[in-house]
């Protein structure tokens, strides 16, 4: 558990989930974005993930509840530094070698994060201009680890593949909504707005539910209008995250203890190299 505590202080769990959803939507739309694509991937995401969470810990250093930020400030200056170099090594990558399909729809979607950010950290003593922050990562990560696969799709998609994407960005608001539910207390004290705070401990809780339950409900029906084909097991696998976190917000009491939600919501996506075993 140790190793995992440092693996995730070093964001690198979210990486490999960030990964892990690109590879299910590779499979489900029958693509390969290239070697660069997965590289660009796994370094922008650990740049907006530990850039973020960095930011966080400085402007509430003086008073720095989360283990997580406690280590970033410890070791501030050879995260920064990573940050740099890392950040200078994946706009070469993009620039240079990334295809210029995807590298358009890159733009665009770089453009969105940096109206994240500000509304995020810019605005956020704004209630009109500040939105909490799980409505635009779970838009953001949909779009961002998708990207490459839906990019290369030639012909349009088809309507199981709408479902499947429906029903994984289901699966992403539940992930973000455990995390915002069992931090409710620690981002009130530290004055973080987020999905909880925002709905309340019983909305969100009820909303959670409502979500997993239309998941399963989804899945069923996919699998009535559909019988067993591929598209069938995406949603299986989506099924089986979506019931793992439903565990999460009934039982708090067992993962309370240790941050074990918060490590089992991050690692629930890993279940996303499943699709790796579907065949075409």
């Amino acid at each position: 558990m140790r190793i995992y505590r440092y693996f995730h202080y070093l964001g690198f769990d979210i990486v490999l989930g960030a990964l892990a959803s690109s590879c299910f939507a590779a499979r489900l739309f029958e693509t390969s974005p290239g070697f660069v694509w997965w590289i660009t991937l796994a370094l922008t995401v650990w740049l907006l993930y530990t850039g973020d969470h960095m930011l966080d810990a400085w402007r509430h250093r003086k008073k720095v509840r989360r283990e997580m930020h406690i280590f970033l400030l410890r070791h501030r200056r050879l995260v920064i530094y990573s940050l740099g170099v890392v950040a200078v090594v994946n706009s070469m990558l993009i620039i240079n070698l990334l295809e210029k399909q995807v590298f358009k729809y890159a733009l665009i979607l770089a453009g969105l994060v940096l109206l994240f950010y500000a509304m995020r950290h810019v605005f956020r003593k704004n209630r009109f201009l500040f939105v909490p922050g799980e409505f635009f990562v779970l838009l953001f990560y949909l779009a961002g680890t998708w990207l490459g696969p839906a990019a290369k799709v030639e012909g349009g998609f088809v309507t199981s593949q709408g479902l499947i994407a429906l029903i994984f960005g289901g699966v992403l608001l539940m992930n973000l909504g455990v995390i915002s539910l069992y931090d409710l207390k620690l981002d009130s004290r530290m004055g973080i707005s987020s999905l909880a705070s925002m709905l309340g401990k019983q909305r969100t809780r009820n909303l959670l539910i409502g979500t997993g339950v239309s998941i399963l409900v989804l899945t069923v029906l996919q699998f009535m209008v559909f019988e067993a084909d591929r598209y069938t097991q995406f949603a299986l696998i989506l099924c089986g995250m979506a019931t793992i976190l439903l565990l999460v917000v009934y039982l708090p009491s067992r993962f309370r203890n240790k941050d074990l939600y918060r490590w089992t919501a991050d690692a629930v996506l890993f279940m996303g190299f499943l699709s790796l075993l579907i065949r075409g």
